[in-house]
């Protein structure tokens, strides 16, 4: 069952690294509690016991969720400037943004993002959004975040 496991492990990381995407699962023999193979030893279910790997947030302009996974919040500070919260500690993850609309057509001209941890609490990002020329201005954006 180890060797399993292991295996399985590297060809995740192994897809991961070419394709840029985590794709996890488990064998239908897995030791592992609290997988999708219902092994799971508790009477809660799985998403109960332990908060989702990944999160993110589709944001619009104006500051408004587009959509998102567990998103808890998301306020719009001021131009180009926005609170992003989770229902979960994201502390120990990674994070990333990029600009652009939650839709298949438009197109955002050049922009530019930032976003790191916000101040105060670790369930939160600041996110910063930019024209070409470095000036805030209020642009649409993706918050993804990845936890181990």
């Amino acid at each position: 069952m180890k060797h399993t496991l292991k295996a399985g492990l590297a060809v995740g990381a192994a897809a991961a690294v070419a394709g840029g995407l985590f794709v996890t699962g488990a064998s239908a023999n897995s030791s592992i509690p609290n997988v999708p193979d219902g092994s799971s030893t508790s009477s809660a279910p799985a998403s109960k016991l332990t908060p989702p790997p990944r999160v993110f947030a589709v944001v619009n302009a104006d500051g408004t969720l587009a959509r998102g996974k567990g998103v808890a919040s998301v306020t719009k500070i001021g131009t180009g400037v926005y609170d992003v919260r989770y229902s979960r500690n994201i502390g120990t993850c990674t994070w990333q943004g990029t600009v652009g609309f939650g839709q298949f057509s438009g197109s955002t001209g050049p922009a530019q993002i930032t976003i790191t941890g916000r101040a105060g609490t670790t369930n939160g990002l600041f996110v910063t959004t930019f024209d070409a020329t470095g000036a805030a201005t209020d642009e649409p954006f993706h918050a993804l975040v990845v936890c181990s």
